[in-house]
């Protein structure tokens, strides 16, 4: 009898980006492979007004971009998500929206195939 599966093990090193202004832009680069997985992400507002974060996800595979996450985050705020995990494939990314001086954090895990 074969198993095979995944196992979602070591940390990443973390992705930090701050954002210059409300343009929606990729964090980090495409992904190389399909060993990740979104595993929570953090908008931190260090504006003089609350902002209205989105992360998108773009599937290469369709060439789609899907709106997976919105909320205003409030003026020195912190908002973390740590309960929506995304696998990633080759070619993958991460996109979102904020403003300036707007703080985006993601952390992924690794994930290792299993074959017995």
């Amino acid at each position: 009898m074969a198993v095979t599966g995944n196992y979602a093990g070591n940390v990443y090193v973390p992705i930090c980006q701050t954002l210059a202004n409300t343009t929606k832009i990729a964090v980090g680069t495409a992904m190389d492979d399909d060993t990740l997985t979104l595993a929570s992400f953090a908008f931190c507002n260090d504006n003089a007004s609350a902002v209205v974060c989105q992360l998108y996800w773009y599937d290469a595979a369709n060439t789609t971009e899907h709106l997976i996450w919105q909320k205003p985050v409030a003026t020195d705020a912190t908002e973390v998500v740590e309960s929506l995990p995304l696998r990633l494939r080759e070619g993958d990314e991460i996109r979102v929206v904020g403003n300036s001086s707007v703080h985006v954090t993601l952390i992924f895990m690794l994930n290792f195939a299993l074959t017995r």
